[in-house]
């Protein structure tokens, strides 16, 4: 008996730790961006695709799935509205729904975009699901849909910076248009909410783009990495044009750092600021840093990557297992050499090897 009461006890706490750690996911996740989850295997619909779609949203569905209905969103003039269709993941509990298509239709019902998620049993109390949510993309010079694509394992480990998957939709020559594959994204987007139905972009760029600002993690800090939405194009490209492409690496751009909340030094320490992001630029100088100092992030000066990805071509039964084929990036160039400029009690100068990095105290992946 005392045998079977604490198997009974193992398998309540099991559960609650399950419980617990989606919880905790959902948090997290609401407060990188107004929702996300990774995409599938997606690819446009054709026009008679769109016309038999137009008279059945969905076909009719198992008991065991149901429809969500996100929307309208104006763009252009018009409504169109954001179609999700779910599945029950682990039986009759409402938290654990995954969803299995995400359309995309105007007012009149047809299907402008469609995407379409696996679905995964649950095995040896390892569970996989995917969630979706949208909202408005609001800039100066022009209005889209920005659609947030995550990706649920239970149990899994927490991460430094969670991935989700963002992409940008608008409408060019009067049909909705995919802004080029979704983005993996470490680090969400600048402004994390609250969340709502609308998210503003940072501002203009020029008179017929946008910029849309995003956090990226460098491995000790967090910078500001701005996109270009351009709304005629119907394309995203990096604002900044400094960034490792398939030719070469560049020399870097100059990028903005997140402020840290807080500082793990431990105590009186010191750290090298040379005056220049060069180590020829001069002798470095030796800058004490107290566990009261004023420590402001100010510039990194690093090497960055992007890849545009792919989402032009039809699902196969392969993608339907693998999906993110075909996802862009972007992010900091592997093996990049991470400048970062500081001020420490008012002193301003340029570090950037691992040991000072770690005597100020910076977050590193763990």
């Amino acid at each position: 008996m005392r045998s079977l009461r604490f198997a009974a006890i193992g398998l309540m706490l099991l559960g609650a730790s399950l419980f617990g750690w989606r919880a905790f996911r959902t948090r997290l996740h609401r407060q990188m961006m107004p929702s996300a989850a990774p995409p599938s295997a997606a690819r446009p619909v054709n026009s008679q695709a769109q016309a038999q779609s137009s008279q059945a949203p969905f076909a009719a569905a198992p008991k065991s799935e149901s429809a969500n209905h996100l929307g309208p969103f104006a763009m252009a003039g018009r409504d169109y509205t954001v179609e999700l269709q779910t599945r029950t993941v682990n039986g009759s509990d409402e938290e654990a729904n995954t969803v299995v298509a995400m359309e995309i239709r105007d007012s009149a019902g047809a299907v402008q975009y469609r995407r379409t998620f696996p679905y995964i049993e649950p095995k040896d109390e390892f569970i996989e699901s995917w969630s979706v949510s949208a909202v408005l993309l609001s800039g100066t010079n022009g209005t889209g849909l920005l659609v947030s694509y995550d990706s649920y394992s239970e149990p899994s480990a927490p991460q430094e910076e969670p991935v989700s998957w963002l992409q940008i939709f608008g409408v060019v020559g009067g049909k909705v248009v995919a802004f080029g594959a979704p983005l993996e994204v470490q680090g969400g987007l600048l402004n994390d909410g609250p969340p709502g139905p609308v998210y503003k972009t940072a501002g203009p760029a020029g008179t017929l783009a946008d910029v849309v600002e995003f956090k990226a993690w460098t491995g000790h800090c967090r910078l500001v990495f701005p996109i270009r939405v351009d709304w005629a194009e119907g394309k995203l490209t990096p604002a900044q044009q400094c960034l490792k492409t398939a030719e070469g690496l560049s020399a870097g751009c100059q990028y903005k750092i997140i402020p840290e909340d807080s500082l793990s030094n431990s105590g009186l320490t010191f750290v090298r600021l040379w005056p220049n992001p060069d180590e020829k630029s001069g002798q470095p100088v030796k800058t004490v840093v107290k566990k009261d100092s004023k420590v402001e992030l100010l510039t990194a000066l690093v090497e960055t990557r992007w890849s545009d990805g792919s989402d032009s071509n039809p699902s196969t039964l392969a993608d339907a297992q693998n999906p993110l084929a075909g996802v862009g990036s972007f992010g900091v160039a592997q093996n990049s050499d991470l400048w970062m400029k500081v001020r420490i009690d008012g002193k301003e100068g340029w570090m950037h090897s691992e040991e000072d990095f770690q005597a100020l105290g910076l977050p590193e992946d763990e």
